[in-house]
C-alpha cells in the first residue's frame, strides 16, 4: 500500500492495530463515562427528600443518560476491536489469534451472564473465570504479534517496549491469582494480609500496564507505516 513517497509493508496490521487503538480509549472512555453516570444516578437517589423532586428526576435521568452512551461506546469499542483483530490477521497471524479469543471473551461472558441471572452461579462464575482468561490471551496474541512485526522491521526499541509490557501484565496476572487462591487454601490471617497486599501490587501493576499498552499501541501504529 502506498503511503506518501513510500509503501507499507503491513497495511492491513497497521490498519488493524489502529483500529485495536481506537477500540482501547473507547473502552477508557466507557469507564469514566459508566462511573461518572453511576455517581450521578446515586446522588439523585440519595438526594430524594433533600432536593426538589425535579432535581432529583433530572440528576437520576442524567445518570441513566450516561449509562446509556457508555454501554453504546462500550459496544462500538467491541465491534471496532474485532474489525481490527480481524484486518491485523490478513498480516500477522497472531491478530487472527487474538481475534478468535475475543469472539470466545464475548460469548463466554454472555454466557456466564445468562446462566447466573438463571441461578447457575457456578457454571456462571467459571465462565466468567474463562472470559477473563481469554481477555489476557487477546492482549498478549497482540503484544506477541506487535513484537514480531518489529522484529521483522528491525525496531529493536519496539521489540524491548513490547517484553517489558509483557512482564508488568504477566505480574499483574500472577499476583492477582495467588492473592485469589492464598485464603482458600491456607485460612490464616497472615495470608489474608499477603494477599491483600498482592492485590495492590496486581492492582498497580494492571494500571500501569494498560497505559503503556495504549502507548505500545500508538507507537507500534508509528511504527507499522514503515
Amino acid at each position: 500500500m502506498t503511503k506518501g513517497n513510500f509503501t507499507m509493508r503491513y497495511p492491513n496490521a497497521q490498519s488493524g492495530v489502529k483500529k485495536v487503538f481506537v477500540a482501547e480509549i473507547l473502552t477508557l472512555l466507557t469507564a469514566v463515562l459508566t462511573l461518572v453516570g453511576a455517581v450521578v444516578a446515586l446522588v439523585g437517589l440519595n438526594g430524594e427528600g433533600t432536593i426538589s423532586e425535579e432535581a432529583v428526576t433530572g440528576t437520576i435521568l442524567g445518570g441513566g443518560a450516561l449509562l446509556l452512551v457508555s454501554g453504546i461506546a462500550g459496544f462500538v469499542a467491541m465491534i471496532i476491536n474485532l474489525i481490527g483483530l480481524h484486518r491485523g490477521g490478513k498480516d500477522e497471524q497472531g491478530m487472527h489469534y487474538a481475534f478468535i479469543m475475543a469472539i470466545l471473551a464475548i460469548a463466554s461472558a454472555g454466557a456466564g451472564e445468562a446462566l447466573t441471572m438463571n441461578g447457575k452461579t457456578t457454571i456462571g462464575g467459571l465462565l466468567t473465570d474463562l472470559t477473563g482468561l481469554f481477555n489476557f490471551l487477546v492482549v498478549a496474541f497482540v503484544i506477541a504479534s506487535i513484537i514480531r512485526l518489529a522484529e521483522l522491521l528491525n525496531d529493536q526499541r519496539m521489540v524491548d517496549k513490547g517484553h517489558r509490557l509483557s512482564a508488568v501484565i504477566l505480574i499483574s496476572l500472577l499476583c492477582s491469582l495467588v492473592a485469589s487462591t492464598l485464603p482458600g487454601v491456607f485460612h490464616l490471617s497472615l495470608s489474608d494480609q499477603l494477599a491483600g497486599i498482592l492485590g495492590l501490587v496486581s492492582a498497580a501493576a494492571a494500571v500501569l500496564g494498560y497505559i503503556l499498552y495504549l502507548g505500545f499501541l500508538k507507537n507500534a501504529v508509528r511504527m507499522l507505516k514503515q
